[in-house]
C-alpha cells in the first residue's frame, strides 16, 4: 500500500509536480557552468591586490570586507566552524592592516583581534580542520605579528603530516606544483616558489583557488592571472569572489547523482548526457578525474562520482580505475592526504555496487566496509572531512550500505529520524537548513520504501520546510574548502532531487 502524500491536495500536487519538473530541466541545461558565492577568506586575498593592481576592480573586495564583518568581530560563513571564522577573520585583519588605512579599518583589525583570541579557544569543537589550515594559519599568524597585530598561535592538527608534504615538494629537484595538492595553498607556501617553478593551470589559475592566484600575483605580475581574478569576482560589483573557480566536473556529477537516485531523470536524457560527453572528454581510465579541468590532480570522491554517472549512461568505464586509490587497509581521496575522506568510501561503495562482476569487487566491498566500521566511534553517524555537516555522508550511506552493512544503515537511519527539528528541517550548526534537509529526507525516502515504512508527518514536515524554500537563491555555506563555501547546482539538486522523490510517493 503506498503512502498517501498528505502535504499537498491534488491540484497543488499536479502544480508541484510541474514546477519540480521545470526547475529540473533549468539546472540540467546549467549543469558545468553553476559557481561558488564569494567568501571571506579568497576576497581578503584578492583586496591586498588593490595598491599593486589598480584599476582592476580589486578596491571593491577591499570594500566588501568592510561590509562583511560581523558584530562579533569575525568574518566567515553564517553558521559557526570556529576553523573557518579563524582563519577567514585572520585573512581579514591582514588585509584591512595591509592595505586599508582609515581609522574605521583599525576599528575593524581591533575588534577582528579580539575575535581571533576568543576562537582559538574553540578550534578544537570542530571534528574537521578546513583545508591547509596547519599551513595557512601559521604563515598569516606571522604576516600577521609582521604588520604588529596581536594574534594567537592556534593549535593544528596533522601539523606533522603538513611539514612532511611541504619537505617532499621542496626537495624535489624540478617542482611540478601543478600536479601536487599543495597547490591549493600557496598563499602559505609562495615565499618558497621560484621564478622556475611550473605553478599555473591552463586558465592561469592556481590550482583555480583564487586566494592561491592573488598571493602568485603579489610576487610576480601575470596578465592572464589577474584576467582569471577579473573574470570569478561577482558579476554584481560587490568585489567578492569564491574559494574555488571553475567547479566544471564536481557541477555535473554530483547533480546528476541526485537526480538519477531520484528517478527524476533517466539514464538517456538529451541534457543530462550532453554534459556527460564533456566530462568524458576529461576522465582517464588510470586515474579517474578531478574537480576541475583546471585542477590537475585527480581524486576518489569525484572519480566515484562521476563513475557512477557514466556507468549508467552506458559510457565504458572500469572499475580498474579505483586501483589507483587503494592503500593497504583503506582508500585514499588524494595520494598523501593526511587523514582518510569518509564520504569518499561512501561513494566509492555506491560505485562499486554498479559492477558487482569485477574480480575485486567482494575485496574492496570489504575493505570499504571495514573502514567504516572503524571510524563508527559513536555507533550513530559519521564526520566527514569535506562537510561540516554530518548529515552530509551519513545521508548518502543510507542506500550505499543497504544490504551490504544494514547494522550501519541502521544506526545512521535512527540518528537522522531523531533529530529532526520542530520547523521539519535538519541543521547540525544550530539551525535548520535546505541542504541538510534535502540530504536527510532523501535518505528516510528511500528507507520508508526500501526497508520499513517511516512516519508520514516526518515526511510530509520535512518536503514542507523545503517546499518553503525552494525559491532560494542563496544556501548557507556548508562544505569544507580552505573556508566554508556552497556549490550552488550540487545543493540545488539534493533540494529538487528530495522534493521530486517525495513528489513520487
Amino acid at each position: 500500500m503506498e503512502r498517501q502524500n498528505t502535504l499537498l491536495t491534488s491540484d497543488q500536487y499536479i502544480d508541484q509536480r510541474a514546477i519540480l519538473t521545470a526547475e529540473i530541466r533549468l539546472l540540467l541545461t546549467d549543469l558545468g557552468k553553476g559557481k561558488i558565492d564569494g567568501v571571506a577568506y579568497d576576497t581578503a586575498w584578492v583586496a591586498r591586490l588593490a595598491p599593486h593592481y589598480p584599476g582592476f576592480g580589486f578596491e571593491a573586495s577591499l570594500e566588501w570586507l568592510r561590509r562583511n564583518q560581523y558584530d562579533d568581530g569575525t568574518w566567515g560563513g553564517p553558521l559557526v566552524q570556529y576553523h573557518d571564522r579563524f582563519i577567514s577573520t585572520l585573512a581579514a585583519v591582514v588585509a584591512l592592516r595591509e592595505v586599508g588605512g582609515d581609522s574605521r579599518d583599525e576599528r575593524r583589525v581591533k575588534r577582528g583581534e579580539d575575535a581571533l583570541w576568543r576562537l582559538v579557544g574553540r578550534l578544537g569543537r570542530d571534528d574537521s580542520d578546513t583545508i591547509g589550515f596547519p599551513i595557512l594559519a601559521a604563515s598569516l599568524g606571522q604576516e600577521a605579528r609582521s604588520l604588529g597585530l596581536d594574534v594567537p598561535q592556534p593549535p593544528v592538527r596533522f601539523a606533522a603530516a603538513y611539514r612532511m608534504k611541504v619537505q617532499a615538494l621542496l626537495n624535489q629537484p624540478e617542482r611540478n606544483w601543478v600536479h601536487n595538492t599543495l597547490t591549493y595553498s600557496l598563499e602559505g607556501l609562495r615565499s618558497a616558489v621560484t621564478e622556475t617553478d611550473r605553478v599555473l593551470e591552463a586558465n592561469a589559475s592556481a590550482a583555480s583557488s583564487p586566494a592561491a592566484t592573488a598571493a602568485y600575483l603579489l610576487m610576480q605580475r601575470r596578465d592572464d592571472a589577474l584576467a582569471y581574478l577579473q573574470s570569478i569576482m561577482e558579476p554584481d560589483g560587490s568585489g567578492a569572489v569564491p574559494t574555488f573557480s571553475p567547479i566544471d566536473i564536481f557541477d555535473v556529477i554530483w547533480p546528476l547523482n541526485h537526480l538519477h537516485l531520484a528517478g527524476a531523470i533517466e539514464a538517456d536524457d538529451p541534457d543530462a548526457r550532453l554534459a556527460l560527453e564533456r566530462t568524458w572528454r576529461f576522465w582517464s581510465p588510470e586515474t579517474g578525474i578531478g574537480t576541475s579541468t583546471f585542477f590537475s590532480v585527480p581524486d576518489m570522491d569525484d572519480t566515484a562520482a562521476c563513475f557512477a554517472a557514466l556507468k549508467r549512461a552506458g559510457f565504458p568505464v572500469s572499475a580498474d580505475v579505483f586501483r589507483y586509490y587503494e592503500l593497504d587497509d583503506h582508500f585514499c581521496c588524494y595520494h598523501g592526504e593526511t587523514n582518510p575522506a569518509l564520504s569518499a568510501h561512501v561513494r566509492l561503495l555506491a560505485a562499486l555496487r554498479l559492477c558487482e562482476d569485477h574480480p575485486y569487487y567482494q575485496r574492496w566491498i570489504d575493505k570499504v566496509v571495514n573502514v567504516l566500521r572503524h571510524f563508527d566511534e559513536n555507533g550513530s553517524f559519521w564526520w566527514d572531512k569535506w562537510h561540516s555537516s554530518p548529515y552530509y555522508v551519513n545521508g548518502a550511506a543510507i542506500q550505499a550500505l543497504h544490504g551490504v552493512a544494514d547494522d550501519l544503515m541502521g544506526s545512521r537511519f535512527r540518528w537522522i529520524l531523531r533529530t529532526q527539528n520542530d520547523d521539519g528541517g535538519w541543521g547540525y550548526l544550530g539551525e535548520s537548513t535546505p541542504e541538510e534537509t534535502a540530504y536527510c529526507l532523501e535518505a528516510l525516502l528511500y528507507w520508508d520504501r526500501h526497508v520499513a515504512r517511516v512516519e508520514p508527518s516526518v515526511l510530509d514536515a520535512a518536503a514542507r520546510y523545503l517546499a518553503q524554500h525552494l525559491n532560494d537563491r542563496y544556501y548557507v555555506p556548508l562544505w569544507i574548502g580552505k573556508c566554508l563555501y556552497t556549490p550552488r547546482n550540487p545543493v540545488r539538486a539534493a533540494i529538487l532531487s528530495a522534493l521530486f522523490s517525495y513528489s513520487q510517493s
